[in-house]
């Protein structure tokens, strides 16, 4: 096969899913940004903008990727993400065509914009088939923009579960303490001035715990402010964010994981943590509840609710026999719904399916 995608080549999502596709086919990327390292295989087509503009830089790099298309003939288009690389996909029906939902495109972006919300209107309708990560994304897709629900499938973005499994915690990153750990980044949509404040309660109450956040994102230094304020300053470690090699490493060094945002589709790190069999907390947003049922293979917790995330940081965390039952059950989950090797077979199968079907209907 020749696969065109259009999609963000910083995202470690985008990274995976062509190296996949890569081994036996031939795969071009188009992208605004960069890969960080060459995937062997792999065509990269750069994009950039001239007036460092989303707006004002969408047309020019339009009609630059509409004739690139033409150039490379693909068997298959698929963009990752609607918003900007969805937007470029070609209208007609030279080419089978797939768009992948992951969250905000949906959930976020549409509701703030009707100029969003009709250019993501209509790629819903044009493309051949649509993948969402989650059961909510999709209830959305059908819902807020009139979509039929036979065109759409259910793919969540799946872990590499041979990567992301459980050590024996011998090297936490606090063996004397009880470590928390966060590192969806400071963003927003993540809400990490919840769990600062949730922490504090918290510590006030049990003073072993240690918080462990990384990543980066507009509201780190509000966030590193927010810790010294609150007393958190020598209990609170920020950490750079670092190769994605070492996530499983991190994963395994925290006795608890948090997430307190306020919109998700399925949060891959969250995946990732459950193979890691690393007890968790999350808010229960979005595709999150399709994931974790509370008190069984982690615990939900509302969002925006400071003293709700004291209240079960101080409940596992005096309880070592729970954090290992919520663990164990969790990569149970993974291993049966979101095994990353499964998945991608599974999409590759929709691929020729697709091309079967278009080389059948030009005929």
């Amino acid at each position: 096969m020749k696969i065109c995608f259009i999609a963000d080549g910083r995202t470690i999502h985008t990274q995976r899913w062509i190296e996949y596709f890569s081994k036996e086919n031939e795969v071009h990327l188009i992208t605004y940004d960069p890969m960080p390292n060459r995937i062997e295989g792999v065509s990269e087509h750069l994009i950039p903008g001239r007036f460092n503009n989303l707006y004002l830089d969408f047309w020019p790099r339009h009609l630059k990727i509409q004739r690139l298309i033409k150039e490379i003939n693909p068997d298959l288009i698929h963009a990752h993400f609607i918003t900007k690389y969805g937007f470029h996909l070609p209208s007609g029906k030279k080419y089978p065509t797939i768009v992948s939902a992951w969250g905000d495109d949906v959930l976020i972006l549409p509701p703030r914009s009707r100029l969003i919300h009709y250019f993501t209107k209509k790629i819903l309708e044009q493309v051949d088939l649509i993948y969402g990560v989650s059961h909510d994304i999709i209830s959305h897709i059908i819902d807020d923009f009139g979509i039929e629900p036979g065109k759409i499938k259910y793919l969540p973005f799946g872990v590499d579960t041979r990567m992301f499994s459980p050590s024996d915690k011998s090297g936490l990153f606090d063996s004397e303490h009880i470590t928390v750990f966060s590192n969806r980044g400071f963003y927003p949509v993540y809400d990490m001035r919840t769990l600062i404040e949730g922490f504090e309660l918290a510590y006030s109450d049990n003073d072993n715990l240690r918080l462990f956040l990384k990543g980066e994102g507009p509201e780190l230094d509000e966030i590193r402010q927010l810790a010294d304020v609150k007393g958190l300053g020598d209990i609170v470690t920020f950490l750079k964010r670092t190769d994605y090699s070492e996530v499983p490493v991190d994963l395994n060094k925290s006795d608890i994981f948090v997430t307190t945002a306020v919109s998700d589709g399925t949060p891959v790190s969250l995946l990732e943590t459950m193979s890691t069999e690393t007890a968790i907390i999350a808010t229960g947003v979005g595709g999150v509840p399709e994931w974790i049922t509370d008190g069984e293979n982690g615990i939900l917790i509302r969002p925006k609710d400071p003293k709700h995330l004291a209240e079960k940081i101080l409940h596992i965390a005096g309880d070592e026999g729970l954090r290992e039952r919520l663990g164990e059950n969790a990569r149970r989950t993974v291993l049966e719904r979101a095994d990353w090797w499964k998945l991608m077979a599974e999409a590759e199968k929709d691929y020729r399916t697709l091309i079967k079907k278009y080389n059948q209907d030009i005929r």
